[in-house]
C-alpha cells in the first residue's frame, strides 16, 4: 500500500511538472493611482486582456491590488509592500506610479507592465516605440493631437483660444502640451496654459480663464480628473464649453464633447502583453502598445452642447455617439 501511495504521489508530481508554465498559478500585483472611472476601466481592461491570454482568477491567477488615492507620498510604501509579496508581474497604473516604480524597484526580478500612459517615450519609461525596456513595457493612450484639435474646432467653430487645464506635476500633462504646441497654429488656435498644482485650485483656475479663452480642455491626468465635477460646474458659471479627451466627463454630463482613446482598450492591450510575458516572452522584445487613428472615438453630450449654444457637428450627425438627449 505504501509503495502504491508513493507511485501515485510521484505520478501527480510528474503531471504537475509537465504542465506548461502559463498553466501554473501566477501572482500579479496591481499598483493603482486612485479610484476613478477611467482608471477603474483601465484595470478592468487589464484583467480582460489577461483572461484573453488564458489567465483567470480562481483558475491559474491571483491578484494583489492596492492604490494610494492620488497621494504621491504613499507610492513608495505601496510599491514596496506589493513587491514584498513576490509577484510574477506588476502592473502600474498611471504615470506617477509607473515612474516611481522604475526608480524604487530598480533591483527587482519581476517585470512591470505600465498602463495607461499618455506618452511612455516622453515620460522616459521606454527608449522608443519599437521596443520595451529591460523588465518593462506596457500600453499607452497616446493621442493624435492633430485629430484632437480638428475635432475641438468642429465642436466649437469660433475656437481661437483654447485653455489647457493641466497638472503641473504630471508628466502626462506636459506630454499633452508638447503634443499640442506644434499643431495649434495649423488649426488657427492659440494655447492658453492653465497650470494646476492642487485640485483645490481648480475653481479659481477655471474662473480665471473667463474672457481669456473660448473653451477649456482638461488634460487627462489623475488629479485633474479627480476634480472633473468642479471643472464642469465652474466652467458652466463662466459660460465656457468644456472639450476633452476623457469620455467619462461626457457620460457624466461634465463636458460637451470628447475625442478619446478608450482607457479600457489600453488596459486590455496591457493585459494581453502581461499574458505574453507570463508565458515566457521577454518584455524588452515587446513594443509599447500605441493606439491607431481608428482607435479614437467621438462622444457628445446633448445637454452640455445645448447649454453652450453648440450643436453636434454635421459630420457626426449619424455617429450614434450622443448621450444625454
Amino acid at each position: 500500500m505504501r509503495m502504491l501511495s508513493k507511485l501515485v504521489l510521484t505520478a501527480v508530481l510528474a503531471a504537475c511538472a509537465s504542465l506548461p508554465a502559463h498553466a501554473q498559478n501566477k501572482k500579479v500585483a496591481i499598483a493603482g493611482w486612485g479610484p476613478h472611472p477611467t482608471l477603474d476601466a483601465t484595470i478592468a481592461g487589464f484583467k480582460k486582456g489577461l483572461a484573453a491570454e488564458g489567465f483567470k482568477p480562481g483558475d491559474n491567477l491571483v491578484f494583489d491590488e492596492s492604490d494610494v488615492n492620488f497621494d504621491r507620498s504613499l507610492i513608495p510604501q505601496m510599491l514596496n509592500k506589493l513587491a514584498s509579496g513576490n509577484p510574477d508581474l506588476m502592473a502600474t497604473i498611471a504615470t506617477p506610479v509607473s515612474l516611481t516604480a522604475i526608480q524604487r524597484l530598480r533591483t527587482r526580478s519581476f517585470p512591470i507592465v505600465f498602463t495607461p500612459i499618455a506618452d511612455p517615450v516622453h515620460a522616459g519609461l521606454v527608449p522608443g516605440w519599437k521596443n520595451g525596456e529591460k523588465l518593462l513595457t506596457g500600453s499607452s493612450v497616446a493621442l493624435d493631437y492633430d485629430a484632437v484639435l480638428a475635432f475641438f474646432k468642429a465642436v466649437v467653430p469660433s475656437l481661437k483660444r483654447l485653455g489647457v487645464l493641466y497638472d503641473t506635476g504630471d508628466d502626462s500633462s506636459t506630454a499633452a502640451l508638447d503634443g499640442l504646441a506644434p499643431l495649434a497654429g495649423k488649426h488657427g488656435i492659440t494655447l492658453v496654459k492653465i497650470g494646476v498644482d492642487n485640485p483645490s485650485e481648480l475653481p479659481q483656475r477655471v474662473q480665471s480663464a473667463r474672457g481669456r479663452v473660448d473653451a477649456v480642455y482638461p488634460v487627462a491626468s489623475g488629479r485633474i480628473q479627480q476634480g472633473a465635477a468642479t471643472i464642469a460646474a465652474t466652467a458652466e458659471r463662466a459660460q465656457l464649453p468644456v472639450v476633452t479627451t476623457i469620455p467619462e466627463m461626457v457620460r457624466q454630463n461634465q463636458a460637451a464633447a470628447a475625442l478619446a482613446v478608450s482607457f479600457e482598450q489600453s488596459g486590455e492591450a496591457a493585459g494581453r502583453i502581461a499574458g505574453r510575458i507570463l508565458k515566457g516572452e521577454d518584455p524588452q522584445s515587446i513594443p509599447a502598445w500605441r493606439p491607431a487613428p481608428q482607435d479614437h472615438r467621438p462622444l457628445f453630450s446633448a445637454s452640455r452642447l445645448k447649454a453652450a449654444g453648440l450643436a453636434v457637428p454635421a459630420a457626426y450627425k449619424d455617429c450614434g455617439c450622443v448621450v444625454g438627449q
